[in-house]
Order: C-alpha cells, then sequence, then structure tokens
C-alpha cells in the first residue's frame, strides 16, 4: 500500500506558526500547540510509517488532495488487515505517553478495530487526539474497502490511494459523490490513464476519451464496463446520458444492498448490548480497555464478522439490479446489458 516517503508540503493557509510536535507539524496559538486536519494527516502518516503500517488515504481527504474538494473534517484510511494489530498498538501507546494525546472509539463505532471484522468490509470509526490540546479528529478505517479489487496507491503519491481507487470508492448511493467519480475520471484522462474509461459520467467527455484510446485499452475497459461497447452505435447524447444514469442506478441500488446487511447486522447487535444493565458508550476508559470491551460485546451478542455471508454475493447483486429496473422503470434485460461484472460491483 505505501513505503515512506516526504511528508507532503503544507499550503500557505496552513504555514501558521509551525512548530514540531509528535513527529509531524503543527500550529502554535496563545502558547498551546493544536494540530488542523492536514496537519493532523502529517502528525498521523509518519507515525504510521516509523510503526511499519501499510496504508492508504482515501475518500474526503483524498479529494481535498487531487483539487476536488475543498474541505473535510474526516480522514478515511485503508490499513493493511495484517497491520491491523501493529495499527492498534499505535493507538493504545498514547496511553503511556499522554502527550502524544488519546484515542477513543466513537458512539458510531462500527465494528471492532480487528482483521475478522475488515478484512470482510466493515469499518472502524474513532477519534484521535494527536497532542493534550487538538481538536477531535475523526478516523474512518476500511480493510477491504467497498468495491476496490486491489488496494493502489498513486505511483509518485504513495500516502494516497489512487485516482481509480478513490472513484470506485465513490460509486455510492449519495448523489456528492458522482461529480467526485466524474472529476477523477476527468483527471485520468489528463494523466493519459485508460482507467478514465471506468469513470467519466458526462457523454461528450466520455466519447472523446473513448476515441483517443488504443484498441486494445478500449476492449479491455468495455468488459468492466459494458456500457462502452454502445459508444460504437449510440450517436444521441441524449440517449448516451440516459444509459449513463441506469448505470449509476446499477451501482447506487447494488450498494444500497450490500450496506443494508451491514447496516441492520450492526443495529441489531447495538439494541442488543444497549440492554446490558449499567450499559454506557463510549466510556472514559484507555483505548486498549475499550476495544477489549467492545471486541468482548461482539463475541457477546452476535455481530457477525461477515454480514455478507447471509446471502450470495450474486443474490445480493440480482437484488440490487431488480431495484434499479424497478426505480428507472426499464425492463430488467436493459439493466443486464448494462451491468458491470460482480468482480466490479462487489469484489
Amino acid at each position: 500500500m505505501s513505503t515512506p516517503r516526504a511528508p507532503i508540503s503544507l499550503s500557505s493557509t496552513t504555514c501558521l506558526r509551525l512548530t514540531e510536535a509528535g513527529g509531524g507539524i503543527a500550529r502554535k496559538r496563545s502558547g498551546q500547540v493544536m494540530s488542523d486536519p492536514l496537519d493532523f494527516l502529517d502528525i498521523m502518516r509518519g507515525r504510521l510509517r516509523r510503526a511499519g503500517i501499510r496504508f492508504a488515504l482515501t475518500s474526503g481527504m483524498a479529494c481535498v488532495h487531487y483539487g476536488l474538494q475543498q474541505n473535510t473534517k474526516d480522514s478515511d484510511w485503508i490499513v493493511a488487515p495484517d497491520d491491523l494489530e501493529k495499527f492498534r498498538a499505535l493507538l493504545s501507546s498514547f496511553e503511556t505517553d499522554p502527550s502524544q494525546g488519546r484515542v477513543s472509539y466513537r458512539s458510531i463505532f462500527g465494528a471492532p478495530l480487528e482483521m475478522e471484522f475488515l478484512a470482510h468490509g466493515w469499518t472502524s470509526h474513532v477519534s484521535v487526539w494527536d497532542t493534550p490540546d487538538s481538536p477531535e479528529h475523526r478516523v474512518d478505517l476500511f480493510g477491504k474497502p467497498p468495491r476496490v479489487q486491489r488496494v493502489e496507491t498513486e505511483p509518485d503519491d504513495e500516502d494516497w490511494a489512487s485516482r481509480h481507487v478513490v472513484a470506485q470508492m465513490k460509486k455510492t448511493d449519495r448523489d456528492r459523490d458522482w461529480p467526485i467519480v466524474d472529476g477523477l475520471g476527468w483527471q485520468l484522462v489528463s494523466l493519459g490513464r485508460p482507467e478514465c474509461l471506468l469513470h467519466l459520467q458526462d457523454p461528450a467527455k466520455l466519447v472523446a476519451a473513448w476515441q483517443s484510446t488504443d484498441a486494445s485499452s478500449r476492449e479491455a475497459a468495455a468488459v468492466r464496463r459494458p456500457l462502452l461497447r454502445r459508444l460504437a452505435t449510440e450517436t444521441d447524447p441524449d440517449r448516451l446520458l440516459g444509459f449513463i444514469r441506469l448505470e449509476r442506478l446499477i451501482w447506487e441500488s447494488v450498494n444500497q444492498e450490500r450496506y443494508g446487511l451491514f447496516e441492520r447486522a450492526w443495529k441489531d447487535f447495538y439494541r442488543r448490548w444497549k440492554t446490558e444493565a449499567g450499559w454506557q458508550w463510549p466510556t472514559v476508559e484507555a483505548f486498549s480497555a475499550q476495544h477489549a470491551r467492545l471486541k468482548e460485546a461482539a463475541r457477546r451478542h452476535g455481530l457477525p464478522d461477515d454480514p455478507l455471508r447471509t446471502s450470495s454475493r450474486d443474490e445480493i447483486v440480482d437484488r440490487g439490479l431488480r431495484r434499479a429496473a424497478t426505480r428507472g422503470i426499464q425492463p430488467l434485460e436493459l439493466i443486464l446489458a448494462l451491468t458491470p461484472p460482480p468482480s466490479e460491483l462487489m469484489p
């Protein structure tokens, strides 16, 4: 995922009275050291590298990094499942050195930060205060990010998930994510990468990129995105936009089916756990104690390590496609003709 490299340079708006703190850069105001979100990324990246933890930053912060968003409060990290034990040890090390800050699970925490959960698609949600005076930094952690076949980073920017990986993760049922998918696709065009054909949402951009791509790359992309085969015969941009919108509906509907299984499993577990006498969460305990408590509760109240086990992936995709046909008021045959392979929708 990630190999050691120089920290990102900070913008002029970030570089207010810089001082070393916890292995990274932090602001200094009124005699107090505190970190803003960009500083926090620098601090945590340095700590992960020194601990030998493979990681890639993704989602909102990656979109800021690639110039497609102005800001975001949370950071999303893909951590190699095999390195989660080292990552928990890093978080627990805050307990022995108060100058490093503190860590806590959040009230909506996903699953315990364990390989058996994150390797199957769960996320974990923690808050990190990287110095005693820092604001809360909300950190979301993935082991197996959705819709991603293989985690890869940018060739010249190895702390960051590649534009292709971020675009795949953004193919959700949230309206705000799809302009990001198209924007990342357009950046891939400018970089001369054929993966752009998998993400472009604008008909004119897509046709232009298709025409400028070599035949072997076209064929490989069309296997992954069947809609591309229509570019040989479709000349009406409105019809092509209609097909693109139906394809997006497929991604949205399949994601809702997939995510719904995780959501229901978590809510069922949480309701059972809350019935215990004296229940409280999150507790004020140190992170290691919180983790032990949460892991035991997950075992005791049956939080499944893999909610997708209740249905085959083919069944989940089939339910999503039928939902897309109903929502699009289109025959299932057309939906099937536009559907990417299961290895794209749910690898």
